[in-house]
Order: structure tokens, then C-alpha cells, then sequence
């Protein structure tokens, strides 16, 4: 790993081609951050031989799902960097919408340091939803806080509306136009396959993860938004001071 502050996370399986795409367009466009691959253990012949260049690839066994992958490599990389991120490999990071625009990721980051103080969620323009962060920046010190990356609740879907839900109910979350992260999903991509990854994803976690993120948002939520509130909040750390 490098000095950047910078870490991307991508979790994949079964998609070699997706993975050689999203890199090509990370090391045409990125100027700040290093790049990690997530691998299941009994799917390594998908990528045999796969040319990683300067990106970092990790295999976690037994395997683990999408939230899994995310928190068993984001929980030790909170200490390593300073800053998260997660994409899809069906994700392709591009220029800047406008001429001489910083890359995504500088973008992203002045944004959180500058308008956020260095603590929140950014995310990109995927191109395919603005509501919610399907991918998305966080700073560390919240993940160490809250103790994981993505939502333990579920296991794969519903993650993009915890962030949502608890970002906006905190204030510290914000969306970034100027980074494009685009995201190449089936259901926007006319010449993208309804693959049996994504099929096996909806059928065993659609539902169930629905349930669970309902459940999650009645009764867990309100506890972390206001544990964040409590460890981040610039006015009770202002109220703080003046007591002390």
C-alpha cells in the first residue's frame, strides 16, 4: 500500500472482464488512491493469471458476502487510511464532466475535507441513482466509531439506504457531481447481462434483506445516528469546550 488517503475497495466475483474494465479506467483516472481487490477463495481460477498491476488483491475464506467482504477488509484499513471507499466491479471511474475538473477522487476528497471537515459520507454521480450512495466515501474515524463499513444487518441489499438513512438523519453526507463513478447495473446498461451473479444475489438476499433493513430502521438506527451526533457533532463539541 501506498502513502495516499485514499483506499478503494472492490468485492467481486465471477467477473474478470468487469474487474480488468474498472481497472483500466481507475489507473486512467485516479490521482490519489489505491485500489483493493476482494476475492471469494472458491472462485481463484475466475481470475488466474489476471494482470493486477499496481493493485492489491485479497482473499477472504471462508468466503463472505457483499457486506462481509466489505467490513472484514474495511474494519483493519480504517487504521491504514484515512479514508474508504467501495465500488461495484461493475463500476467504471471516468473523467471529469468538465474540462480541467479535478479527477473523481480529488474531487471527492476536497469535498469532504472542505465542506465536511474531514468526517462524513461523499459519494459520486453512478449515473444511475442521485437518492441514495450505491457506492460511497466515508471517513475512517466513522467506521472505527460505528464499528463497520456497511450495514451488518443485511447482506447485501439495503446497504446504499442505511447509508442514506443515517447520513441524511446526521447531516454528514453530501453528493458529489464532479466525481463520476459510473455504475454499469443491468437494469441501466442495455448491453450489460442479467447475470447469474446478480441473479443469485436477488434471490437470496432480496428479501430477506428488505425484512432486515426494516427492522434495522425501527429499532437500531436511531442508536447510531445518535452516537454519531454525540462523537461528531461540531455544535456539541463546540457546547463541550466552553463547559471544560
Amino acid at each position: 500500500m501506498s502513502d495516499n488517503d485514499l483506499l478503494v475497495i472492490v468485492p467481486t466475483r465471477g467477473r474478470r472482464d468487469q474487474c480488468e474494465r474498472l481497472l483500466e479506467s481507475f489507473t486512467a483516472t485516479a490521482t490519489c488512491a489505491d485500489l483493493l481487490f476482494v476475492l471469494d477463495p472458491d472462485d481463484l481460477d475466475t481470475y488466474a493469471d489476471a494482470d493486477w498491476g499496481e493493485a492489491v488483491t485479497a482473499v477472504l475464506d471462508p468466503r463472505a458476502f457483499l457486506t462481509g467482504k466489505l467490513n472484514q477488509t474495511a474494519l483493519p484499513m480504517a487504521d491504514m487510511y484515512r479514508v474508504l471507499m467501495w465500488a461495484g466491479d461493475d463500476c467504471v471511474f471516468r473523467p471529469p464532466p468538465q474540462e480541467g475538473g479535478p479527477a473523481w477522487d480529488r474531487a471527492m476528497l476536497d469535498l469532504l475535507d472542505g465542506e465536511m471537515g474531514g468526517t462524513g459520507w461523499v459519494y459520486a454521480d453512478d449515473k444511475r441513482r442521485h437518492d441514495v450512495p450505491e457506492h460511497w466515501m466515508v471517513s475512517s474515524d466513522i467506521v472505527r466509531e460505528l464499528g463497520w463499513f456497511a450495514n451488518p444487518a443485511v447482506n447485501h441489499f439495503y446497504n446504499d439506504n442505511s447509508i442514506a438513512e443515517i447520513g441524511k438523519r446526521t447531516g454528514m453526507i453530501r453528493y458529489c457531481p464532479q466525481a463520476v463513478v459510473e455504475h454499469l447495473h443491468y437494469s441501466v446498461a442495455k448491453n450489460v447481462e442479467h447475470d447469474a451473479v446478480y441473479r443469485s444475489t436477488e434471490e437470496l438476499f432480496g428479501a430477506a434483506d428488505l425484512k432486515a433493513f426494516q427492522e434495522w430502521h425501527a429499532s437500531q438506527m436511531p442508536y447510531e445516528v445518535a452516537r454519531l451526533r454525540r462523537r461528531f457533532s461540531r455544535d456539541v463539541n463546540w457546547v463541550l469546550s466552553r463547559v471544560a
